[in-house]
């Protein structure tokens, strides 16, 4: 093989290499923009799903925390009004069921209800002419509520509930005779609102705050003896929480 024979074939091996580098490199620009377009569309996904659909479905939770009630009370006895009150606490916990959609790119409405048990009593406090006032709350309580929230960041919901209440109660208060006792043992229905925040913590689990205020409004009886009396309650909650979306 001649000097210039050698010289035409490395000069063919040459352009061969050129063209075949030139046809990698458009389609790799080819190719680019459908992996931008991938990358873009994975990206967005993951935006899209730290939006209301995070909290999206039926859900499970449990919750515990401290509750008070403000408990007033009223007796006439032959026109002599007393009246006092007290406030005792003490625990609270409940099972959760709910269930959210979103109703925009910020929005999420849902039911919320709970089903728990309460302990909330107090010693015996004196009242009226030596009358002994035994407070106590549960161990039963619930509520039925509509949920509305606003998306603050991609993984945390600000929300507002309102509903219906219930609550257990055996609040009585023991007289200088058995004539003059009164008592609201029954289970009580009122209302309740509240808000609270929910950070959500991966696909499924979520962890909550929340405050809530119910109003059960005045019971009425009548001790043996004739006199009228009234108890009026109100309660707050104080809880944290934990769900678990399906």
């Amino acid at each position: 093989m001649g000097f210039t024979t050698f010289l035409s074939c490395l000069a063919a091996w040459a352009h061969l290499q050129a063209c075949e580098t030139k046809e990698h490199t458009q389609e790799a620009v080819k190719a680019q923009p459908v992996a931008a377009q991938t990358t873009t569309h994975d990206d967005e996904g993951e935006a899209g799903y730290g939006l209301p659909a995070r909290f999206s479905g039926f859900y499970l939770g449990l919750s515990a925390g401290y509750g008070t009630v403000d408990s007033r009370q009223m007796l006439n006895r032959g026109n002599n009004h007393g009246y006092d009150s007290v406030s005792p606490d003490g625990f609270v916990g409940s099972l959760t069921a709910g269930y959210n959609f979103a109703y925009s790119d910020l929005i999420v409405l849902g039911l919320e209800g709970d089903l728990g048990i309460a302990a909330i009593s107090d010693d015996d406090k004196a009242v009226f002419d030596g009358h002994s006032w035994k407070p106590a709350f549960g161990p039963l309580w619930g509520t039925a509520r509509a949920r509305a929230g606003w998306m603050l960041t991609d993984t945390l919901m600000l929300y507002a509930t309102g509903g219906v209440a219930f609550l257990q109660t055996d609040n009585w208060t023991l007289g200088n005779n058995a004539n003059e006792s009164s008592w609201d043992r029954k289970l009580r229905t009122g209302f309740v609102i509240g808000g609270g925040v929910e950070y959500a913590l991966d696909e499924n689990w979520s962890a909550k705050a929340e405050y809530l205020y119910m109003d059960f409004g005045k019971h009425h009886g009548y001790t043996e003896d004739g006199d009228p009396y009234w108890y009026d309650d109100t309660a707050h909650v104080f809880r944290l929480g934990v769900n678990f979306r399906f």
